[in-house]
């Protein structure tokens, strides 16, 4: 559904990322991990055409995505950034229904499909009339995944969404969100630095380092079959004493 072909792109002479080929198939979930600064932001921004590749191109369902196209390819994913990204002047209603308004929506329309997410992401509907400052960080973070399923997208792209929450809200928001991904089959590129959410969530990891990526595979073919040595050092310094590669986890 979307791939990254040879793609360079560099920010004041820095090179973010550095001859990227990536497939991110259909109906799975993708996991860009690695060190910060390393591109896996880079990669989000330019599948939601935030940014343009210096060379190379992004290809979505088979398309280049280009000026001609841009626009539509847009309305067909949704985008979660880091710390969830709500206008702090809307309600979470308004926020969450701000593009279908846009266009054209109904307001019956708007409000049934409102009624639905937040019934699928377990938002308390009296809710809704709040302000994103009104609500917990939680709440936040499940108003903004509504948001970005409002138009029912084919694409989700996630920027570290939990990475701002404490520890026990983070997990059991990570349960719920991996019980919305596999009951709604959407394909998902997830953004994290965390290993153990990498291999909870992904069908696939791509551990990347200085723009480019090292490996590519199931959790277990990382944590066994290390491609570099920064693999090896990498998941060294985040496996603590009790974790554990359960069976089954992060296979493709």
């Amino acid at each position: 559904m979307l791939r990254y072909h040879a793609i360079n792109k560099s920010y004041d002479g820095a090179k973010a990322l550095d001859r990227i080929d990536l497939d991110c198939p259909a109906a799975r979930t993708t996991v860009l991990i690695g060190p910060s600064g390393c591109g896996k932001s880079t990669l989000l921004r330019l599948a939601a055409g935030l940014i343009r590749p210096d060379a190379g191109e992004v290809r979505f369902e088979g398309a280049a995505l280009g000026p001609d196209n841009l626009r539509a390819a847009r309305l067909r994913m949704g985008y979660v950034i880091q710390e969830g990204g709500l206008f702090p002047h809307l309600t979470v209603r308004a926020n969450v229904t701000l593009v279908a308004r846009e266009l054209g929506w109904p307001r019956a329309r708007c409000e049934a499909r409102l009624l639905e997410l937040a019934t699928l992401a377990r938002l308390p509907v009296g809710l809704l009339g709040r302000y994103p400052l009104e609500i917990s960080g939680g709440q936040r973070q499940r108003a903004a995944l509504m948001r970005a399923l409002m138009l029912d997208p084919d694409l989700l792209l996630l920027d570290e969404p939990l990475g701002s929450l404490d520890p026990m809200i983070r997990v059991e928001l990570q349960e719920e969100l991996k019980t919305i991904f596999e009951r709604l089959g959407k394909t998902v590129v997830l953004v994290t630095h965390d290993l153990g959410e990498a291999v909870f969530f992904g069908h696939r990891l791509v551990l990347l380092r200085a723009g480019r990526v090292l490996q590519q595979g199931s959790a277990a073919d990382l944590l066994e079959r290390p491609a570099d040595p920064f693999v090896s050092a990498f998941v060294r310094a985040q496996r603590g004493p009790q974790w554990r590669l359960e069976p089954g986890a992060g296979t493709i």
